[in-house]
């Protein structure tokens, strides 16, 4: 089976179609904004041609409000890829998050169940007295609980709190004993596509003007629609929302949302490159350099040559 990744706009997910069509490929998403409904222009999704040609799995199907962790991801990935395999198809994982492929690769991290009244403390805790001091607080607690944690990431911080809260130990404290939940009886052959940064840079900027015309305004007017309407808080994370929604709240004008959804997808690119570049170790890699007109007899070049491997 195949592990396509890449950071955002680096071909990944043309490369996997071209292997899906010349191996009976199922596509396998390992993305974690193009699993929620609504969102296809401003994730990327596959578009409705290839989801006709090619099977594609765990792509749009959760509510904007509706949370998911790894292990979730982990669970639906290994069900789906016994069932591909069952099938006498071709398993294909596509996408660039580092924290899902991580999981598939290596292993996912058993760690004890949070009941539901202790992240809501963890929550309201960090609203009540704000990230700084959650996690100075936190660090005081104990020091690893914020070991290789950036001040500022919420989510990893509000994670750490609650796995401390129920077990008195930090995460990394219970990684080191290396329990772990692992897909067994499978061979990764894991393709690292890692185009150089300015041409990632550039690809931000015209993928951001193609997700205007093909109507990414429109997109998020519904799901703030949707949200008036919900008693659950909205939990996306997907660049380009949050900047869109200030321009329709009159926050902002169109020009300003754009600059700062583009300056948010480099910054998010960038951590990307520096992720698979240091704990990605693929069995081969593309630094691709192409000409805009030739990217798809490129890509389909890349296909042939991965299939004869």
């Amino acid at each position: 089976m195949f592990v396509v990744a890449g950071p955002t706009t680096s071909g990944k997910t043309q490369l996997a179609i071209e292997l899906a069509k010349k191996s009976k490929g199922v596509i396998i998403n390992a993305d974690s904004q193009q699993i929620y409904k609504g969102l296809s222009i401003l994730s990327s999704q596959p578009n409705e041609i290839d989801i006709k040609k090619i099977p594609h799995k765990l792509f749009n199907f959760l509510e904007f409000n509706k949370r998911f962790s790894v292990e979730k991801w982990f669970l639906l990935t290994e069900k789906e890829i016994f069932n591909v395999i069952k099938k006498k198809q071709t398993p294909i994982i596509v996408g660039g998050t580092g924290m899902y492929l991580k999981a598939l690769l290596n292993g996912l991290d058993v760690f004890p169940r949070v009941p539901l009244f202790v992240r809501k403390k963890a929550i309201q805790l960090m609203k009540n007295i704000g990230t700084k001091k959650f996690y100075k607080n936190l660090k005081n607690k104990n020091d690893s609980c914020v070991y290789n944690i950036n001040p500022n990431d919420k989510n990893r911080l509000i994670r750490s709190w609650e796995i401390h809260k129920i077990t008195n130990k930090s995460i990394y404290e219970l990684r080191k004993k290396n329990k772990k939940r692992r897909i067994n009886n499978l061979n990764f052959f894991k393709i690292l596509i890692l185009p150089p940064k300015q041409k990632v840079y550039l690809n931000c900027n015209q993928r951001w003007k193609a997700m205007l015309q093909l109507g990414a305004i429109n997109e998020v007017k519904k799901i703030m629609d949707k949200e008036k309407n919900s008693k659950n808080k909205n939990v996306l994370n997907t660049i380009g929302f949050n900047e869109l929604k200030q321009y329709l709240e009159k926050k902002n004008n169109l020009e300003i949302a754009s600059q700062n959804a583009i300056q948010a997808t480099k910054k998010y690119a960038k951590r990307q490159h520096t992720w698979f570049k240091h704990q990605f170790l693929p069995n081969i890699i593309f630094k691709i350099e192409y000409k805009k007109n030739r990217k798809k007899k490129f890509l389909k070049e890349i296909s042939d040559n991965l299939l004869t491997i």
